[in-house]
């Protein structure tokens, strides 16, 4: 008889507890399994890369060599002096150092949603650093010339900034498949940049060109060919080749052009999947 009184309050107990688990159970997070991996009409990326430049070209560019190789010529002819740390002479015979232009450093992030399973719509924030070396000019005081001053070139090449930018962007990109853990795309994105760049300009004589910042804005086109690889549903990895063309002005130019070729690694989350765990 006991037994029986036993059995049935432990059968009691355990559709009690049953009753209590199977609301909870039907609102856990669907499996991860079922999640879709890879692109996909609906999904929300957020995609963070880095990477360098590899070829910088455009007008601004030719300028700054046009003037550069300029400045080389007047010093062999004798027309401009050269000094090392502004007092001691440099012998014509003496090459001048030819000006480089190091790899640009580039930073983007950017949001994309897809509006189909293969069409996506994104916008981005993009940062861009330009560095170079270089000879510069600079004066000394000279009372026979009729200004009072004289220029002269530095033997010691000085390091500056060439260009940076920052870039916000709008554009499609075209993802070749769908719900797969390898995601090559193609994309174009039109986007405004604010920008500084180094622009020589004659000052006082024509032998003078002040080393000056110009300030401006301008419009950019994009043209991306990469590849996303998912680890997970949530997350991956990214890598990207680019190609930037910028249009330019500013308060000391009317127009310009400023171009990069370069590559971007970087790391990409799928926001729709992650929201999915958060419920």
């Amino acid at each position: 008889m006991k037994r029986r009184i036993l059995s049935k309050r432990i059968l009691l107990s355990i559709l009690a507890i049953l009753n209590v688990i199977s609301p909870l159970y039907s609102q856990t997070p669907t499996p991860r399994l079922e999640y879709p991996i890879g692109f996909y009409q609906g999904g929300f990326y957020l995609n963070l890369q880095g990477g360098e430049t590899v070829y910088t070209g455009g007008s601004l560019q030719k300028r700054e060599s046009s003037l550069q190789n300029s400045i080389k010529t007047q010093t062999q002819l004798g027309v401009m002096p050269v000094r090392l740390l502004g007092s001691l002479s440099v012998p014509q015979v003496i090459p001048i150092p030819d000006g480089k232009v190091e790899p640009g450093r580039t930073g983007r992030v950017f949001f994309e949603y897809g509006l189909t399973d293969h069409l996506g719509i994104l916008i981005s924030y993009a940062s861009n650093s330009v560095k170079g070396e270089r000879s510069d000019q600079f004066i000394y005081s000279d009372r026979n010339s009729a200004t009072g001053f004289t220029p002269y070139l530095e033997y010691a090449p000085t390091k500056y900034t060439v260009y940076k930018d920052k870039v916000y962007g709008l554009g499609l990109n075209y993802h070749f498949l769908t719900k797969n853990k390898f995601d090559p795309y193609i994309g174009l994105e039109l986007g405004l940049v604010n920008f500084s760049a180094s622009y020589r300009s004659t000052g006082y004589t024509n032998l003078y060109l002040q080393s000056l910042m110009a300030q401006g804005t301008g419009v950019s086109g994009r043209a991306a060919l990469g590849i996303n690889y998912y680890l997970t549903p949530e997350f991956g990895f990214s890598f990207e080749l680019h190609g930037m063309k910028r249009m330019l002005k500013s308060n000391l130019f009317s127009s310009e052009t400023f171009d990069q070729v370069g590559f971007q690694f970087g790391v990409i989350f799928n926001l729709d999947n992650i929201s999915k765990d958060q419920r």
